[in-house]
């Protein structure tokens, strides 16, 4: 039988007719000899003449040879992923090679030495991309530090060596606080106060029932100076920056006593959007709200106020997001809370209301943050608390569970001010 004219189709490889064409694509077809020429890729299944050996005796083509990262073998033309030497010659090489201790491959001694990072890491050169020496110990690292003098130091030579960090740059220096050559002594941190440092308060909104914010934050290295200046100029004297030695890198933003509502409406809450932005953080710190001891009716309210906070410690530290040693629910201080509200006791600084200021209780058990609602819901649980067991009755503890924590939310629910804590309980209770 004679095949029609119309079937035979030239090769697109030789060029030959052939009347079996094998179709590479649907425009290009080829004859069964430039078939048999052809392979097949292991990797995506593509018919090409263009192929590579791998370690696994499989061949791909050129695309999965750059997707998959394949490498020659360092003494053959064999493919691999892994390592240095495809797997005929890592078992002859075996006796006379090290791993790399980053990427496990089989580096073979007469081609490369290893090269040592610190902590006595062997590695490969290709592993060592992004690492230098280390001009004291003469290791490697990816993490060098520079020091005022020029020389570049691994943490642990910097650690051995006694150097400490520009309290304004990242510059290690051997000596003093700052850098002699890039950073102008105090100058750069003159807006940054002690930590003992009180100015005259100034007093926002109406009384007597004020709170005072202090919000230790985390500066990325090297931003401090810039940071404060921005902070500084965003308060425009409604608050002062201290150091803190809770701190690793940052301040402490304190505020002059506010009025809640005056806080909720002229507060710059964007301040804490702008840090947020800026890479700094309230991770690991706290918060501490001040509240006048003006804004109570006596002693007894006092009581009242301190005994409902103490006895509802396990939702007051859900609704603070932290437990801390330095914002303590100690029994000792929840048994002194009488003789506190009269003045004949002072304990720690560091309980969950630390009764020491002459004119405020501070409020310490808030973690700190750089969310608007969180500070805000911490400002609003101060305020509600208080403003809540002015007026409880002993027939509303003892009858009504008054002190019970439940019984504080349902008030709350009425009081539409205090709408930032409704919010952040209804979040809490969404994430349990």
């Amino acid at each position: 039988m004679t095949t029609p004219v119309d079937d035979i189709l030239r090769c697109g490889d030789c060029g030959s007719t052939t009347p079996t064409p094998f179709y590479l694509s649907p425009t290009l077809a080829v004859c069964d000899d430039c078939v048999r020429a052809l392979h097949q890729c292991s990797g995506c299944g593509q018919i090409t003449d263009v192929t590579s050996v791998t370690d696994g005796d499989g061949r791909i083509c050129d695309y999965c040879e750059r997707a998959e990262r394949y490498r020659s073998c360092d003494q053959c033309d064999i493919l691999i992923r892994d390592g240095f030497l495809c797997r005929n010659h890592a078992l002859d090489e075996a006796d006379n090679s090290f791993t790399c201790d980053r990427c496990s491959g089989l580096v073979p001694l007469r081609l490369y030495e290893p090269l040592y990072a610190t902590g006595d890491r062997q590695l490969c050169p290709n592993c060592l991309d992004g690492f230098d020496l280390c001009d004291h110990c003469a290791f490697y690292d990816d993490a060098l530090r520079s020091t005022e003098t020029g020389r570049d130091l691994c943490d642990n030579c910097a650690s051995r060596l006694d150097y400490v960090e520009c309290d304004v740059c990242t510059t290690l220096i051997d000596s003093g606080n700052y850098c002699e050559d890039h950073c102008d002594d105090e100058d750069d941190l003159d807006a940054l106060h002690s930590y003992g440092y009180k100015p005259t308060p100034v007093f926002h909104g109406i009384g007597p029932r004020y709170l005072g914010l202090e919000l230790e934050i985390n500066v990325p290295h090297g931003h401090l100076p810039d940071r404060i200046d921005d902070t500084v100029d965003t308060l425009n004297g409604l608050g002062y920056l201290k150091e803190d030695m809770s701190i690793d890198y940052g301040f402490e933003l304190v505020t002059h006593p506010m009025a809640y509502r005056w806080a909720l409406d002229s507060f710059p809450w964007h301040l804490l959007q702008q840090l947020d932005r800026a890479g700094c953080s309230g991770d690991g710190n706290g918060l501490h709200v001040h509240i006048s001891r003006a804004a109570f009716t006596g002693p007894c309210h006092v009581f009242r106020w301190m005994k409902f906070v103490y006895r509802n410690a396990p939702d007051v530290q859900t609704l603070a997001r932290r437990s801390s040693s330095y914002a303590a629910f100690r029994d000792s201080e929840r048994h002194n809370i009488r003789d506190a509200c009269k003045g004949k006791y002072w304990g720690p600084r560091s309980c969950a209301i630390n009764t020491q200021p002459a004119d405020t209780f501070e409020l310490r058990v808030f973690a700190s943050s750089l969310d608007i609602q969180h500070v805000q819901a911490a400002l609003a649980f101060a305020d509600a608390s208080v403003a809540y067991t002015r007026d409880l009755t002993v027939p509303d503890i003892t009858q009504a569970a008054g002190w019970i924590w439940g019984a504080f939310t349902q008030w709350l629910r009425t009081r539409p001010q205090y709408a930032p804590l409704t919010r952040e309980l209804e979040d809490l209770a969404c994430a349990c």
